[in-house]
């Protein structure tokens, strides 16, 4: 593919030659039929003269030589001819350039003045002018003379005129040729001088790596059709700084996950190995729960690669929301009830969706186990479905968040407290219910309803 600079040299040259060409022929076709004009001009007046020399008597028609006009007209006898006859074909006078020949006549008589080009009697190219009169009587009491209809021509070589054509088109073409191969370098080098911006943002493009994404372009600096580009880029730039700075805290955290069971699994194997004599249950039990803890956690991870990946298909059914928010309740039922918490069930019986049953069991079994453990003793949960609005909504009493953590509960890995580990919970839960919800069209949000109440939502996008 050519480069846009090539393509703009091309297309500048083409219009620029095209507009050139169509100048010249302008040029051209207006001064030809301005030269045209003037030269039909001179033979009409020749005509006109020739007419009111023109006199009928009775002895037939004859034309005043006499005149200084003929000495004027033979003056260049080579290049000035006239005939004049009737329209019987009687000759009545003709120029002495003519010799014995006749000058072409037209098959038509016009009676207006008619131009038309011909070939003269020494070969050249010529113009003539054609006209019928009645010419004047002789005698003005002579009324019993028949008026005679009498035809006049007019012929003046043209070449000349057309040497004077030939030398304009030449002089147009070869200007014009000039003029295009002068062109070209200036159009090549008024468009590097344009691009000249576009290179300078592609080379302060080249130098951005990922640890210099802090880079922004200078706006102002540049023309006002590349502000735009840089914009957006800045734009862009921002977005995969914060981008990259999340996937290094997700680094940081995901180590700082994985290196608490790790080291307790280490521990574990060294006090084994120390002490073979100890209880072996509890420490399988321990073992096993440490394990358990990074498998869910893993899950998760991978959980979350496979929906960023696009690798879960989807399967839509009819699903109806009180019978499966039940079964997923029953697992926490007794740890809400250890924790003495007031469970709020606001479900109508008959609340049906189109969705994955997969999918949405998995969000709904993330927010109830988030809910339960992060809700205090003697809490208050409350889960309620609105038909009218079609969305979920699971609210719990908090007493480590307020309103400033919002932002951060979607993300993966994120704890109040970063100290904290262990625990049935990695940080994973609501970054994949986040991520399943975006699959299946729904809207995951937080909000406080009041400093203590923390309200997930989960809402259809079309509703």
């Amino acid at each position: 593919m050519k480069s846009i600079r090539q393509q703009l040299t091309l297309m500048l040259l083409l219009g620029f030659g095209l507009l050139l060409v169509l100048s010249c022929t302008a040029i051209y076709f207006f001064t030809r039929v301005a030269l045209f004009t003037e030269f039909d001009a001179s033979l009409q007046a020749k005509a006109l003269a020739i007419m009111a020399l023109t006199e009928q008597s009775s002895e037939g028609v004859r034309v005043e030589s006499s005149n200084a006009f003929f000495q004027q007209l033979n003056h260049d006898a080579t290049h000035q001819f006239y005939e004049v006859w009737q329209t019987n074909g009687t000759l009545c006078a003709r120029s002495e350039s003519l010799g014995g020949t006749d000058l072409p006549r037209p098959s038509v008589l016009p009676i207006a003045p008619s131009f038309w080009n011909l070939n003269l009697p020494a070969g050249h190219a010529g113009r003539a002018i054609g006209l019928r009169f009645t010419p004047k009587s002789e005698d003005e009491n002579a009324g019993s003379v028949a008026p005679l209809e009498v035809m006049v021509v007019v012929a003046a070589d043209r070449q000349a005129m057309n040497r004077t054509l030939d030398i304009l088109a030449l002089v147009l073409v070869v200007t014009g040729l000039l003029t295009l191969i002068t062109t070209v370098p200036l159009v090549k080098f008024c468009l590097r001088r344009g691009h000249a911006p576009l290179d300078q943002l592609a080379r302060q493009a080249a130098v951005i790596t990922a640890d210099s994404l802090q880079i922004r372009f200078p706006v102002d600096s540049l023309p006002q059709e590349l502000r735009p580009i840089a914009t957006r880029l800045n734009d862009l730039l921002g977005r995969l700084e914060s981008s990259f700075e999340r996937e290094r805290r997700f680094s940081a955290d995901l180590a700082h996950e994985l290196r608490t069971p790790l080291a307790e699994l280490r521990t574990l194997a060294e006090v084994e190995l120390a002490w073979p004599d100890g209880g072996a249950t509890e420490k399988h039990r321990e073992t096993l729960n440490i394990a358990l803890q990074m498998e869910a956690m893993v899950t998760r991870l991978l959980e979350l690669a496979r929906c960023e990946n696009g690798m879960i298909s989807l399967h839509l059914e009819l699903v109806a929301i009180a019978p499966l928010v039940e079964t997923v309740w029953q697992p926490f039922a007794n740890k809400a009830k250890a924790k003495q918490l007031i469970i709020h069930l606001q479900v109508p019986p008959d609340a049906i969706i189109h969705t994955d049953r997969t999918l949405f069991r998995a969000i709904l079994t993330n927010l109830f186990s988030n809910a339960v453990e992060y809700a205090p003793q003697n809490g208050q949960m409350k889960i309620n479905w609105q038909s009218d609005v079609v969305e979920l909504t699971v609210s719990n009493t908090v007493h480590d968040l307020n309103a400033a953590d919002v932002p951060h509960l979607f993300e993966r890995l994120w704890r109040k407290d970063k100290s904290r580990t262990g625990g049935d919970h990695c940080g994973l839960g609501l970054a994949v219910s986040q991520a399943f919800a975006e699959m299946l069209g729904l809207n995951l949000q937080a909000q406080f309803c009041d400093e203590s109440t923390l309200k997930l939502t989960l809402r259809f996008q079309g509703s």
